[in-house]
């Protein structure tokens, strides 16, 4: 099924603006997605809108997103929301007689499996920014073998595990790293299924969870969360690579687990030293962002009361908005000085302005 028109602009469109926004953003292992065939991504849920969006542009696939009902209220958001490729799920907080409804939209997912789509997926079932993977919830796995049941174990579904790493969930100009794991194959719990179909649901998110959790930096529940996540990130020896980071906290997160007590243990503090002539060049080049930046703040701050949700808004901000008052300043600029060689070089000035001053900030 070919995506809308929308949906393909979009996804080239975001893989850009992601340049923008994020210092550093990477992909490992791509080639572990399947090219053809049903596939479904299992990922982690940290960063609210965020995660689908790092991971929809992030393959060759276009996956649908079960997205909540709520989102669906009118005619207009259904139809556009649609074009998105969005299913609504409901919940049990939408109530009892809603729930029912959800039978409709796994049957939209099992004929789209059918037809060898992506689906995309969020086990655990809500979202927490904290660097640590929460229990799985069954219904992937219900998903995945109400297909492949009907089919006899050969649609060729697979569930690929991804892991999204934020080194800093709330603020641009940070790094992301989205990770592809070995796809999992459901036919290889064919026999196990056809016997004890609950026992085979669990061996699935047995299997599952360690795959998740591999991908990414997981901070157990009996540690002290905030002491651990500060000494990862003043660690001296962290690598550049995000590759390689991600392997080396994740053995720091075993060493430290091994120690009878951190609590003790003093993080390093970063000293910044103050240039007067880089702070000049950092007021000059954030002037021409303002506009911008102080509309994403204002809508953050009326807008988001879960700060779950600040990075979705603020970059849903920059998306829309943008372009839009990029483009007025540049022919305010032209139509003011009536020189437009001076508007196109502002024009041009945009992006390492830009740049500088998220560098400036993070430093």
């Amino acid at each position: 099924m070919r995506p809308s028109l929308l949906y393909r602009w979009l996804k080239i469109y975001v893989r850009l603006a992601f340049a923008a926004y994020y210092r550093r953003y990477r992909i490992h292992n791509p080639q572990n997605v399947p090219v053809t065939g049903p596939v479904i991504f299992a990922i982690n849920h940290q960063n609210a809108f965020m995660d689908a969006l790092v991971v929809a542009v992030s393959s060759g696939r276009n996956p649908w997103f079960i997205t909540r009902a709520s989102v669906f209220s009118n005619a207009t958001a259904r139809y556009w929301l649609g074009l998105l490729q969005m299913l609504p799920i409901y919940r049990f907080r939408d109530g009892h007689a809603n729930m029912k409804k959800n039978d409709e939209a796994m049957e939209s997912v099992r004929r789209l499996l059918q037809q060898d789509e992506t689906i995309l997926i969020f086990p655990e079932g809500n979202h927490d920014r904290h660097w640590a993977l929460r229990p799985l919830q069954k219904g992937i796995a219900r998903m995945a073998f109400d297909l492949e049941a009907g089919e006899g174990f050969q649609s060729g579904l697979h569930i690929v595990p991804v892991g999204l790493q934020y080194e800093n969930h709330l603020r641009s100009y940070s790094d992301v790293l989205i990770s592809f794991g070995a796809p999992i194959a459901v036919s290889n719990y064919r026999d196990l299924y056809e016997t004890n179909p609950a026992q085979a649901i669990n061996r699935l998110i047995a299997d599952l969870a360690p795959a998740i959790r591999s991908l990414m930096v997981h901070i157990p529940e009996n540690m002290p969360y905030d002491k651990v996540a500060e000494l990862i990130q003043s660690d001296a020896a962290r690598p550049a690579a995000l590759v390689d980071r991600l392997q080396h906290d994740q053995q720091l997160v075993e060493r430290l687990q091994a120690m009878e007590s951190i609590a003790d243990m003093a993080a390093p503090k970063r000293k910044r030293r103050f240039c007067l002539l880089a702070w000049l060049l950092f007021v000059l080049s954030v002037i021409p962002h303002l506009p911008l930046l102080g509309l994403a703040r204002m809508i953050v701050r009326k807008a988001v009361r879960d700060d779950h949700w600040t990075s979705s808004i603020t970059f849903a901000t920059l998306l829309l908005a943008g372009p839009l008052i990029y483009l007025a300043e540049i022919l305010a600029l032209g139509f003011a000085t009536g020189h437009w060689s001076v508007a196109i070089l502002f024009a041009l000035l945009l992006w390492p302005t830009a740049r500088y001053s998220l560098w400036y900030r993070a430093a």
